[in-house]
C-alpha cells in the first residue's frame, strides 16, 4: 500500500470518527472564524448545533469512513 493512500485511510477515519462521535464539536469548529454582529453570550451557546445540522455532520462522517473502507479493500 502507498503512503499517501495508507494516509487517506487514517485521515478519513479519524475525520470519519470524529464527525459520528462529536458533530457539535465539528460545527464549532466549522464556525470558528465566522464573525456575527451579536456578540453577547458564551461561545457556543447560540443554538449552532440545530438537530439537522448534527445530523448532516454524522452523515458525512459515515461517508468518510465509508471511502476509507472502499480503499482499504485489496486491488483486483
Amino acid at each position: 500500500m502507498e503512503p499517501r493512500t495508507a494516509l487517506a485511510i487514517g485521515l478519513g477515519a479519524a475525520l470519519g470518527v470524529l464527525c459520528l462521535v462529536r458533530p457539535t464539536v465539528v460545527l464549532r469548529l466549522s464556525a470558528l472564524g465566522a464573525t456575527t454582529s451579536d456578540r453577547t453570550g458564551q461561545y457556543g451557546d447560540d443554538g449552532l448545533a440545530s438537530s439537522r445540522a448534527t445530523w448532516l455532520v454524522r452523515a458525512l462522517g459515515a461517508a468518510c469512513l465509508a471511502v476509507a473502507a472502499y480503499l482499504l479493500l485489496p486491488e483486483p
